[in-house]
């Protein structure tokens, strides 16, 4: 197989696998391309939108700026009025009558038809015209600025935008920012005098224009000098002109320039750049979309490999329990795809492998229920080559002399030996009470201690509600027996051993300690192996046989249901707590109420 094979990936990283490759990438790069192309179609249809812009602006500007032109024309042509500035008058009431007569049969009543323009002066070189309306002679306006720039221009129309600062003080007086139309007036000759004409455009209705375009963008309208029009706000007929150098700084989106009078003029437009998520995010069917084919697939993906991994998992788990020796039917709904089957099979191969176990282990009980009675014989075969009357009558006879010679301690103990071997030969049922096995601990504890004096001491306590169970004979007794010999003897110290046993409303517990020489944690881990492990073989070999003995005798007792657990460390003595449940416990007789207390 392939190191690199799918069937090395786990359904998990199988399934992940898929929606990256199947979703969630073709959709990024579906979505990329959408981007991309909304994006472009959003900066196109800002491009055409900035683009009519531009056009609007030009067209409203220069067409106001042309319909005053053709104003100037009307003036030029108009006969009365040539001959009214011409005139050399020599009364004040020659000049009402001649400038009533002209005010009738002239054009200045346009103006106010077309409403583009703020004022009108028409200024002639003629000393007998009184200055007054829109009468005005030369020498009332030949220092001002505008005149100035007209003559330095030296045409004879002239398009001038300058900053009028005397209208800044009076009230009334319109904006500051002025753009007049300046004209010769010789269609007739000059007849020896010099004529202009200045027409002032209405700044505001110009500048409505600009400011009608509904845009977010900036525009902005200059020539060479200011920066004529613009759409920022509190932008005023009032202030003075920028500069028009004051936004060469910044990057155009998109700029024009045309022609206004004898002027170029340029309309610029600044605006941020159209982003294509900004775009998206604007247009919600396309959002909408673009969730839609994300959120879906990612819902069906998680829960059809939720379905697949959840159930593989559980699989997994119980297979591991069947490598343990525990066969455990899955209570699981299991569907009915190919995992349900799956399931199903296992399920019933669990049940063939109980079934089977349980006729093999039957089998095996039989078997050694007849390699036990063999061995019930042997040694009743055994037991009935000694005559035990004649050791129980010789430590009896020996104990009658011990009292003869007032030798009261040698005659307890060798009582209470004697009672220790009636009780070890004889050859009744294996189970006793709990109480039967603290009495024959009792009596170990008393030889021990005529042994070792009060190097040992014994402390332990029973509830009276367990000492009617029955448990194998010598279970308890091995384990303390264990606790003198391999703890207490193997130290200097006084050596105590306790016994607990209690119960709740479901098990018994049995706890065996000591403060003896203990061992170490290699030997720890293999008396732990050997539990785990135990059989009968392991018996035979084993030099720990007390210990595997009562542990192999309770388990069998208990049909396995028993938890045995052990504790040492050097110098620290030895722990050993066993718990076994209550149903799996025989009642023999009540107990005669014994109570805790030192042996």
């Amino acid at each position: 197989m392939r190191k690199h094979s799918l069937n090395n990936l786990k359904i998990r990283n199988k399934l992940l696998l898929i929606y990256l490759l199947c979703v969630l990438i073709p959709i990024i790069l579906t979505d990329a391309f959408i981007m991309i192309n909304v994006g472009k179609n959003a900066r196109e249809s800002q491009k055409r939108e900035f683009q009519n812009v531009i056009d609007r602006v030009e067209y409203n500007l220069r067409e106001t700026v042309n319909r005053c032109l053709l104003f100037t024309s009307n003036l030029y042509t108009d006969q009365s009025l040539d001959e009214f500035l011409n005139y050399n008058y020599r009364t004040y009431e020659d000049y009402y009558l001649k400038y009533t007569k002209m005010l009738r049969s002239n054009n200045f009543s346009y103006n106010y038809n077309y409403g583009l323009l703020s004022k009108i002066v028409i200024i002639a070189d003629n000393n007998t015209i009184i200055s007054g309306g829109r009468i005005a002679t030369l020498d009332m306006v030949k220092d001002t600025e505008w005149y100035k720039a007209y003559e330095a221009e030296g045409n004879d129309t002239f398009l001038y935008i300058y900053y009028d600062e005397s209208k800044k003080f009076l009230p009334g007086s319109g904006p500051c920012r002025t753009i007049s139309v300046m004209r010769k007036m010789d269609s007739f000759g000059s007849g020896g005098i010099k004529k202009l004409m200045k027409l002032d455009i209405d700044y505001n209705i110009m500048l409505t224009d600009v400011l009608n375009e509904k845009t977010d963008a900036e525009i902005y309208v200059r020539n060479s000098n200011y920066i004529i029009f613009s759409n920022i706000p509190n932008t005023n007929g009032r202030q003075q002109f920028p500069e028009a150098s004051s936004i060469d700084g910044r990057d155009f989106t998109m700029s024009k320039k045309f022609t206004a009078g004898n002027q170029e003029w340029e309309v610029v437009i600044l605006a941020d750049e159209t982003y294509p998520m900004g775009a998206i995010l604007s247009n919600k069917g396309v959002l909408a979309i673009i969730l839609l084919n994300l959120f879906i697939p990612t819902i069906l993906i998680y829960f059809v490999g939720a379905s697949i991994s959840r159930r593989l998992t559980t699989i997994t788990a119980y297979l591991e329990k069947v490598e343990n020796e525990q066969f455990e039917v899955i209570n699981y709904h299991e569907g009915e795809d190919e995992i349900g089957k799956l399931i199903r099979s296992y399920n019933l191969m669990v049940i063939r492998i109980k079934e089977l176990i349980e006729v093999v282990f039957k089998r095996n009980a039989e078997k050694q229920a007849l390699e036990l009675a063999r061995k019930q014989a042997e040694l009743k075969a055994i037991q009935s080559q000694v005559n035990p009357h004649f050791l129980f009558n010789t430590l009896e006879s020996i104990r009658m002399r011990s009292l003869l010679k007032n030798e009261k301690e040698t005659a307890d103990i060798i009582g209470e030996l004697s009672v220790l071997f009636r009780k070890s030969m004889n050859w009744g049922p294996d189970y006793i009470t709990i109480e039967e096995e603290i009495s024959f601990i009792n009596n170990y504890i008393n030889i021990q201690r005529y042994r070792y004096g009060d190097k040992i001491r014994f402390y332990h306590y029973v509830m009276d509600d367990c000492m009617h169970y029955r448990i194998p004979k010598l279970t308890i007794s091995s384990l303390v027996e264990n606790a003198c010999i391999h703890g207490i003897e193997a130290t200097e110290e006084e050596g105590v051993i306790f016994l607990n046993i209690t119960r709740n409303e479901q098990h018994l517990f049995i706890e065996i300690s000591d403060n003896g020489s203990g061992f170490g944690k290699d030997r720890l881990e293999e008396l732990r192996w050997m539990i785990k492990n135990a059989d009968i073989r392991m018996l035979n070999e084993s030099t720990s046989t007390g210990m595997l003995n009562s542990y192999l005798r309770l388990k069998m007792y208990c049909d396995s249901d028993i938890l045995f657990d052990i504790d040492s460390a050097p110098g620290k003595g030895t722990d050993i707590t066993i718990v076994l449940p209550l149903s799996r416990l025989s009642i023999g007789e009540q107990p005669n109420n014994m109570q805790s207390k030192e042996g």
